[in-house]
């Protein structure tokens, strides 16, 4: 897989995403302010079965009802498409 240059990061973060995702450091990252902690493990499980299915694990940082999700492709230390395949089925999970 490879990285993608970060004009084709921008157009498919602008064509392709809704929500407010962060680009820097060779990932894509979103913020998510919860409103309990069901909802946030809903949000975990949900995360768990989108990974495996894609077979792509996003990096995961819960504080309270607060949660972090970075994506990147390790394997080419940077932004690919399996990043933004895994950021699209999120945010229809999101906004389900």
């Amino acid at each position: 897989m490879e990285k993608l240059s970060p004009e084709e990061i921008e157009r498919r973060c602008t064509n392709s995403l809704g929500l407010d995702w962060a680009i820097g450091g060779n990932q894509l990252t979103i913020h998510l302010s919860l409103t309990s902690e069901n909802e946030v493990n809903r949000l975990l499980i949900q995360l768990d079965q989108l990974a495996e299915r894609q077979r792509h694990h996003p990096d995961v940082a819960v504080k309270g009802q607060e949660v972090t999700i970075s994506l990147t492709t390790h394997d080419t230390a940077g932004i690919t498409v399996r990043d933004f395949r895994y950021a699209e089925e999120l945010e229809a999970y999101l906004n389900s």
